[in-house]
């Protein structure tokens, strides 16, 4: 029975985010939060595209597999909206993070809904501290890749995986969308 993702108001013929009781507009520039896999999936399908699977994430995070970060090789500081930063930026921010294709924060600001669900890959370790996050869940709960900025931002590398149930609606998720082309 969800009508609208997470902190959406729709007054006036119009539809706004509820940010700690100030109404902001949708924007392009402004990230979609708070919204669950099924909501993400269904706003990709509308769209004309789909959600990416993990493997297409991490292959554009990793420039094709050529760099580590989105950026190079090496780890920067200031990279992405990560850290604590307190608040969502807009998708204008942090272009200093960008991949060799221009595609803006792959790391940081809100994690990003993949297609799949969570198992465990080829070199994957579980997390010592999130441990919870991962195997009793293989099958169940569906990946998120990226960060957000309520995550510090030495946890956050091109394997660093999250997952939550696909109806999760309140861990800073969002969504890219990907559209293929025959």
């Amino acid at each position: 029975n969800i009508d609208l993702p997470f902190y959406w108001v729709h007054k006036n013929n119009s539809y706004f985010i509820n940010d700690n009781n100030i109404l902001r507009s949708i924007s392009k520039k402004n990230p979609i939060c708070h919204i669950s896999w099924y909501e993400a999936s269904a706003i990709a399908k509308w769209m004309g595209g789909r959600l990416p699977t993990e493997s297409e994430w991490e292959y554009v995070a990793t420039n094709c597999g050529r760099t580590k970060y989105p950026w190079g090789n090496e780890k920067q500081e200031n990279i992405g909206n990560l850290n604590y930063s307190g608040n969502i930026c807009n998708v204008d921010c942090y272009s200093n993070g960008d991949n060799d294709l221009g595609i803006r924060q792959l790391y940081g600001n809100v994690w990003e809904w993949c297609m799949e669900p969570l198992y465990p890959y080829d070199g994957f370790k579980i997390d010592p501290v999130y441990r919870e996050f991962s195997y009793p869940f293989f099958g169940f709960k569906k990946i998120l890749r990226g960060g957000c900025w309520a995550v510090p931002q030495v946890l956050i590398n091109s394997r660093y995986r999250n997952a939550q149930m696909p109806d999760c609606r309140i861990q800073f998720t969002g969504f890219r969308v990907v559209k293929d082309f025959l």
